[in-house]
């Protein structure tokens, strides 16, 4: 008996097992006409079609992927923007609440794909606000935890500037979306700098793409690989530098494929375990990202730094980078200047006389005195009631000739 249940048990753990492994997927496609499928023969020509067709291989689990499309001939960024925003004048309002990335994400899909490939240009709008209103799309979409691919512009038979616009755009997009782009333009344009669809591909209105033309954004998308089985793509941090400059560390690094709601954390240490300084949101876009931070107040002799990285389904570390911060026999680390005051905190090896001499902007000395300052660090007082408002230097020198200089500026 207790072999039997055990063996129940064990096919129970094996059943919902892989039923999360296999199950099942969602994808809406939003878009216009070339979504809808004109230009094909038929429907299940079209690219969208195929692509149904292409996760419809296997009938008997009733697992495929489900394929959604709510895409319509006709309609522009504005007619699927998300619902609620001002509008915009002279531009179509409100959304199209059947069409739209709202109703997009009411089928709980697992991918969004938007294909709007002509239209906005078609209707004299600009490339700036096009690619906002893609922005603002895939912000929603993301931001409710969807994958959400964006198909670059398409060739179309327009005045010569506008098919220029479309060519622009298709760098912009992949520069925007990077790794969540998808391009429907090399496959059918013309060689040279028509920037036409080419006559093999045209479906003979000059907007459209024929059998041909579809099954090429077909395979374009069938090869993006849109599911990948590891879950999302990993993040990618493609340099992390450290670097000393004017007593100060200089961290920078820089990623691509981010995920939205992902953080990184600079963090130091100098012998006793690491300790973070500084948080910074990532962008959560794919596309390349470029981040900077000062560390002020480094500390002394030798430390060691790195990022932490937390992304929504893991942590990771950076490699751990070592610093030499050999510290001048005397510096000046800060100075204040209040009404009558002048407080300065001085970095000094070892305790001896330092002489404090104030210069004012002829390169008169209008001040000095001889002051003990004890290591390593010392903070002095100077009484500066009398000076005249203006700019001055600070300039403290050691009994061994060590010497530092600050700018100030007396109220």
């Amino acid at each position: 008996m207790r072999c039997r249940v055990h063996s129940l048990f064990l096919g129970i753990i094996i059943f919902f097992t892989a039923g999360n492994i296999y199950a099942q997927k969602k994808l809406v496609v939003m878009g216009s006409s070339t979504a809808a499928g004109t230009g094909a023969s038929t429907y299940a020509n079209s690219w969208v079609g195929r692509l149904n067709a292409y996760y419809h291989q296997n009938t008997s689990d009733n697992l495929d992927t489900i394929v959604t499309n709510i895409a319509i001939g006709g309609y522009n960024s504005y007619n699927e923007l998300q619902s609620g925003l001002a509008p915009v004048p002279s531009r179509p309002y409100p959304p199209d609440s059947a069409r739209n990335v709202d109703k997009a994400l009411s089928f709980s899909p697992d991918v969004i794909i938007i294909n709007l490939p002509t239209n906005d240009i078609a209707s004299t709008y600009t490339k700036t606000e096009y690619m906002y209103n893609l922005r603002q799309m895939y912000s929603k979409i993301i931001a409710a935890n969807v994958r959400c691919y964006i198909t670059t512009t398409q060739p179309r038979n327009l005045p010569v500037a506008q098919r220029q616009y479309l060519k622009d755009l298709v760098d912009s997009i992949k520069t925007v979306f990077g790794i969540y782009s998808i391009d429907f333009w090399t496959d059918i344009v013309t060689g040279g700098d028509t920037n036409q669809i080419r006559y093999a591909v045209s479906a003979g209105d000059s907007i459209h793409v024929n059998d041909l033309g579809h099954n090429y954004l077909f395979i374009r998308v069938r090869d993006k690989q849109v599911f990948p089985s590891g879950g999302p793509l990993p993040l990618t941090l493609t340099d992390f530098n450290v670097k000393l400059k004017n007593q100060t560390v200089i961290v920078g690094w820089r990623s691509e494929m981010e995920e939205p709601n992902s953080w990184y954390e600079i963090q130091r240490s100098s012998g006793a375990g690491f300790s973070t300084l500084y948080r910074q949101a990532a962008t959560g876009r794919s596309a390349p990202a470029t981040y900077s931070w000062t560390d002020q107040h480094p500390v002394d002799g030798q430390s060691f730094y790195r990022l932490k990285i937390t992304e929504p389904s893991k942590e990771s570390y950076s490699k751990t980078i070592s610093i030499l911060n050999k510290a001048p026999e005397l510096y000046i680390s800060s100075i204040y200047s209040g009404l009558s005051e002048l407080t300065t905190e001085i970095r000094i090896q070892k305790s001896q006389p330092v002489v404090f001499s104030i210069i004012n902007a002829l390169g008169a000395i209008v001040d000095q005195r001889t002051i003990l300052v004890n290591g390593p660090s010392g903070k002095v007082t100077l009484q500066t009631g009398k000076l005249a408002s203006g700019q001055y230097i600070l300039r403290i020198q050691s009994s061994d000739n060590n010497s530092s200089m600050k700018v100030f500026n007396k109220l």
